[in-house]
């Protein structure tokens, strides 16, 4: 609890320098960094004896995919290294048929697609959100990163000191239906609190817009964890890594984010809180 803590109070003054004082190029590639790390890590989980260059493709689509995206803002960007990544995958099992040698499994090319495009794809909604509204990046950009951190601080606050009933015990044996509530009201009321500090500089804004944004991102950031659980479940991991003192791998602090920041992202297309 202590590293953890210790970890948290650390990281976020520096996320929130790079948010507000960084340009998107800089934030992209810090994105990109952990595109990479979460899809090297979720290879080394369901495949720890995949080759090397396998997780390096991946790793590099990945990471490439958030920092283009800022230079060249198009649909093109995601489909053409899906596409190439692709290319690379089913060059290697063709290429396995030349000698007598141990063959390119179609599972492990669903891997390496999955973790080097589908994972990053997810994770650009960071970068495209910001993109998207460049009047407010900043405002905008933190938006998923604070509904996860208050939804996780929240369920594990109040899961620790009140959790009773377990939703998966069998998955997830610290996950209680009491830390789920908990997480949602502290996500709600941690972005009315965001939004009443951006009032103070002079910005018209919706609060409604801001509580759905605390409420449907604190779901979906407890959907991702489950899920991410599951996998690792699975395959008999505890953690994917241990990168991060505390909170275990990369793609253990950021697995929520994989349907947080999508989540936040539409969201706010469909209901804009700055007017």
């Amino acid at each position: 609890m202590k590293t953890r803590t210790i970890v948290g109070v650390t990281a976020i003054p520096l996320f929130l320098l790079l948010i507000f004082f960084a340009p998107l190029w800089g934030y992209a590639i810090v994105v990109g960094l952990i595109c990479g790390g979460c899809s090297r890590e979720f290879l080394r989980c369901v495949d720890p004896e995949m080759p090397v260059r396998f997780k390096v493709y991946a790793f590099a689509v990945a990471f490439a995919l958030p920092v283009l995206y800022v230079f060249f803002p198009s649909q093109y960007v995601p489909a053409g290294l899906l596409f190439l990544l692709a290319v690379l995958m089913i060059f290697e099992l063709l290429t396995s048929f030349k000698d007598d040698v141990a063959r390119v499994k179609v599972e492990t090319i669903l891997q390496v697609l999955f973790a080097g495009s589908v994972m990053p794809m997810l994770l650009l909604s960071l970068v495209r959100i910001g993109v998207s509204n460049p009047e407010h990046r900043a405002v905008y950009v933190l938006l998923p990163l604070l509904a996860a951190a208050a939804c996780d601080t929240g369920a594990y606050f109040v899961g620790s000191f009140r959790g009773k009933t377990k939703i998966f015990p069998h998955l997830s044996p610290n996950k209680s239906w009491e830390g789920c509530v908990g997480g949602v009201l502290i996500a709600i009321g941690m972005m009315l609190l965001y939004a009443f500090v951006l009032t103070r500089f002079k910005l018209e804004l919706s609060y409604l817009a801001f509580a759905v944004y605390g409420l449907v991102g604190a779901v979906a950031c407890e959907f991702g964890d489950l899920a991410f659980s599951a996998i690792k479940r699975q395959y008999g991991v505890k953690d994917y890594g241990t990168l991060i003192p505390g909170h275990g791998g990369m793609l253990d602090r950021f697995d929520s984010m994989h349907f947080t920041a999508p989540m936040i992202e539409l969201l706010v297309l469909l209901l804009p809180a700055i007017k």
